[in-house]
């Protein structure tokens, strides 16, 4: 099993294959002794996964409301394939990095657990997460909206949604503070708690949640943040993950470009 200080895990799918991979894609395969690793789903794969270089195909869905299942499926792998020391650097695959702040984070010994850049612009410690945070929900339309300017997605086959009613999952756990799934950084222990949890629902992100009321799985990285937060995980914000604007000092800058 080859060792790795850690893994930059860049999701992505066919759709962008040939537009977000190629033009975003990161100037080296290896950052000292942390691996690049790009992710994309086939559910008709005849492997639960497959290595092409540094492309992972996965035995998944490959539409967005499963990027949670893609997430944690392609964790599974990596810790069967290599050592991890540290942890993984879960990126989007529209980003331009800045290489000189990204080396300058993945060199930052003892990191925290789960750190990225939140829309609230503010941390959240261990001692703030409580019973009353963990069962507060809200209605989401976040991706009803997506689905209804992309309904083609229905009738994709790699995307296994044909007669799914998204508007059923509205409801989740209300998120106020947390990471933008565009960059963020989850531990060996992050990941550990994420897979473990998924493998409890067998990586269904459909699935009820009975504490909470609601369905906590269908948008990434909120229900990242609510796996750590039920498992008192904290989370640390840190400004210069990513940013808008490409003159801004960050380890990249977010183009959100071919959507």
């Amino acid at each position: 099993m080859e060792s790795v200080d850690g893994i930059i895990l860049v999701l992505s799918c066919q759709k962008h294959r040939e537009t977000r991979l190629k033009r975003f894609k990161l100037n080296r395969d290896w950052y000292g002794k942390w691996k690049v690793i790009y992710v994309i789903g086939d559910l008709f794969l005849d492997t639960d996964y497959k290595m092409d270089g540094n492309l992972m195909w996965l035995k998944c869905e490959d539409s967005y409301i499963h990027l949670l299942k893609k997430l944690v499926l392609a964790l599974k792998y990596i810790y069967q394939l290599y050592d991890v020391k540290e942890g993984v650097l879960r990126s989007g695959d529209d980003l331009v990095y800045n290489d000189d702040i990204l080396e300058m984070f993945l060199s930052v010994k003892n990191k925290h657990d789960f750190i990225g850049r939140s829309p609230a612009m503010r941390g959240l410690l261990t001692s703030e997460i409580n019973e009353t945070l963990l069962k507060t929900t809200t209605i989401d339309p976040f991706m009803v909206k997506y689905y209804q300017s992309h309904p083609e997605d229905f009738e994709n086959p790699q995307h296994n949604l044909r007669g799914v009613d998204i508007s059923k999952y509205m409801k989740r756990p209300r998120i106020a503070i947390g990471p933008a799934g565009v960059l963020y950084y989850i531990s060996n222990l992050a990941c550990k708690i994420l897979i473990d949890h998924m493998e409890s629902i067998h990586y269904d992100i459909f699935t009820y949640d009975v504490k909470t009321d609601s369905y906590p799985y269908t948008i990434e990285d909120c229900a990242v943040s609510h796996i750590m937060y039920t498992n008192y995980i904290g989370f640390v914000h840190v400004i210069h993950m990513f940013s808008e604007n490409p003159s801004n000092m960050s380890i990249g800058y977010h183009t959100n470009m071919y959507k």
